[in-house]
């Protein structure tokens, strides 16, 4: 899973929960000590999907990037290959990158949802930012036991 990430990063981080037509995005603290969200990016082209990443991590000026890194399995060749896309022209951009798994996180995102009350909706682009800021969160927590 997660355990072979040797760099932790620090500073103002983006969380990025990378899909194919919609996108979530949270940022942290300077401390990286809370994430919250921060918005959404909607579209069909890869491409300009990912200028819209960079775009957003420049002007909010980020020191790192996590991107989430999907499971492996039948049916999401395309994410996988998007989400490769984006960590290599975020890193040709000078910006520093790690893959996080993102196994769950929109689970987790709709679970939290109904459990303090949310109503279903048909609209599930929350969904995209609310998987960025469990994201970021985990890889906050974990970056926090590897400095203590």
């Amino acid at each position: 899973m997660n355990e072979k990430i040797t760099v932790v990063l620090t500073g103002r981080l983006l969380g990025v929960d990378f899909g194919l037509k919609r996108i979530g995005l949270a940022i942290c603290d300077s401390e990286g000590r809370i994430a919250v969200g921060a918005g959404r990016i909607q579209g069909t082209n890869t491409k300009a999907l990912i200028l819209k990443i960079i775009e957003e991590a420049r002007s909010r000026e980020v020191e790192g990037v996590i991107v989430g890194q999907p499971n492996v399995t039948r049916g999401n060749e395309d994410v996988i290959d998007g989400v490769n896309r984006l960590v290599d022209q975020l890193t040709k951009g000078g910006f520093r990158v790690v893959t996080w798994s993102e196994a769950y996180t929109s689970a987790e995102a709709l679970s939290a949802r109904k459990y303090f009350g949310g109503k279903k909706s048909s609209d599930k682009s929350w969904t995209d930012e609310a998987a960025a800021i469990i994201l970021l969160q985990d890889y906050l927590a974990w970056a926090r036991g590897k400095h203590d």
